[in-house]
């Protein structure tokens, strides 16, 4: 399972430089504004928001399966 979620962060961090990539965010550069913001401010925020929110999600799944690692390695220590 930790292959897998590291693999995810792999995939993040490629997420991560396409988002922030300029001719991606070249596509948002426009004098058009949305609720007063101008639309790169606004990519750029919910761009980088959803990356440190992925990038959450996946540290606590990975905190959580090395807790239950940990567990079962304890509870196989007293088995014994």
């Amino acid at each position: 399972m930790a292959k897998k979620i590291t693999e995810r962060y792999g995939a993040l961090i490629i997420l991560a430089a396409l988002l922030f990539n300029p001719p991606i965010m070249s596509i948002f550069n426009s004098t058009r504004l949305i609720f007063g913001v101008p639309m790169l401010f606004l990519y750029l925020f919910v761009a980088w928001a959803l990356v440190i929110g992925f990038n959450a999600y996946l540290a606590k799944k990975l905190s959580a399966e090395q807790l239950l690692a940990k567990e079962r390695e304890a509870g196989s220590d007293t088995d014994a």
